[in-house]
Order: C-alpha cells, then sequence, then structure tokens
C-alpha cells in the first residue's frame, strides 16, 4: 500500500471516529458533515469525497463485512452443500466483525438507533442477498433453496446483531449466531449412491 493510500485510510477512519463520538454525544440527526469535517480538521467537502451522505459514514463499513460473506461463500458453496455454505460465509463475516469488536459495535449501536441508517442497512442486506442467490444460480443451484435458505441466514445474521448490542456485547456474535442455527433445522436429507454430488445436491459433502 503507498502512502498516500495509507493517508487515506487513516483520514476515512478518523472521520468515522470523529463521528461515532459526536453521534455518541448529541446524537445521529444532530450531528452534521461540517461537525464531522471539522473534528479531523478537513473541509466538508473533503469528507463529502470519501463519504457521498452522513449515513454512508455509518455503513460504509458494513460493506466491509459484506465482502467477507461474498467471498466466503464462492470459496464454501465449491465443495459444501448449499445450507452449510451459507452457514460457514455467515460464521466468516461476523467473526470478521467480532475481530474488532470494539469498533464495530459502537457502528451497530448507531444503526439500531438510527432508522434512516437501519433502513440502508437493510438494503444493503437485501442486495447481498440478491447476490448469493445469483452465486448460487451459478452453479445451477435454481431451486426454492437458493430463495428460501439465504433468507433464513440474514434474519439469523439479523438476530445475532440485535442481541449483540442489546446484551452491549457480553453475548458474542458468533454465539448468538450459533444459538439460532440450533433452532433451524434445514431438513436436508442425504443423497442416494445413485444421485449426483454437486454442491447444489442435499447430500454433498466436500472430497476426502
Amino acid at each position: 500500500m503507498s502512502l498516500r493510500e495509507k493517508k487515506k485510510d487513516r483520514t476515512r477512519l478518523q472521520l468515522l471516529e470523529a463521528a461515532l463520538a459526536l453521534i455518541a454525544r448529541q446524537g445521529f440527526a444532530e450531528t452534521t458533515i461540517n461537525q464531522i469535517a471539522a473534528a479531523v480538521d478537513v473541509s466538508p467537502r473533503t469528507l463529502l469525497r470519501y463519504f457521498p451522505t452522513k449515513e454512508d459514514v455509518i455503513v460504509s463499513w458494513v460493506e466491509e463485512g459484506q465482502a467477507v460473506f461474498r467471498a466466503a461463500l464462492v470459496e464454501q458453496a465449491a465443495t459444501q452443500t448449499i445450507h452449510l455454505a451459507l452457514l460457514a460465509s455467515a460464521r466468516a463475516m461476523l467473526a470478521h466483525y467480532q475481530a474488532r469488536e470494539d469498533f464495530y459495535l459502537a457502528i451497530e449501536r448507531v444503526i439500531a438507533t438510527s432508522p434512516g441508517i437501519s433502513a440502508r442497512k437493510q438494503e444493503m442486506t437485501a442486495s447481498l442477498s440478491a447476490d448469493v442467490t445469483e452465486i448460487l444460480a451459478g452453479l445451477s443451484c435454481s431451486d426454492l433453496r437458493t430463495l428460501l435458505y439465504p433468507a433464513v441466514i440474514f434474519a439469523m445474521v439479523k438476530v445475532a446483531f440485535q442481541s449483540w448490542v442489546a446484551t452491549d456485547g457480553d453475548t458474542p456474535l458468533l454465539v448468538a449466531f450459533d444459538e439460532a442455527a440450533r433452532l433451524i433445522d434445514f431438513h436436508e436429507r442425504s443423497a442416494t449412491a445413485a444421485e449426483p454430488q454437486s454442491p447444489c445436491s442435499v447430500g454433498h459433502r466436500p472430497a476426502a
């Protein structure tokens, strides 16, 4: 990474940290672009080059976790059944968040208390769900599971985040997610010897 790129990343992080501090003191609605920029000693125009809107200062960081999910799914779907690939991908994303717990917990607190940002995150999750269906369709997985299972997985992820925020981090994300997973039965049956073994086959398992 070049010195210029490092400086841009540092400024981007400083803007988020300033926004989180201001929002914690006075609320999201009362926090302005000018205030965030002034806290980092940059111009509002500079801030808008990093984040097109005030909401983007917060939700842009959600994209990092979702990118982890996408990358994990591409890898997992090549060798696992649909539901196992989705579970593993969700755990990879949540592990990414949990590795920087204080950082992401502060972001999720703001999202949980700001209807506008919460709506943006829901839109991003819907977009991710559509990407997941497309990835699975690319593997010729085109039955009802490609629509139903992602919806179930993302509902479980949402519950895990809600529990994480509600307990102020005392309930780890992965623990909350695994508790939700234990309540869900995907009703996958084992494939018979005559059935093809593919990532879309319900009984498919990775080769030894």
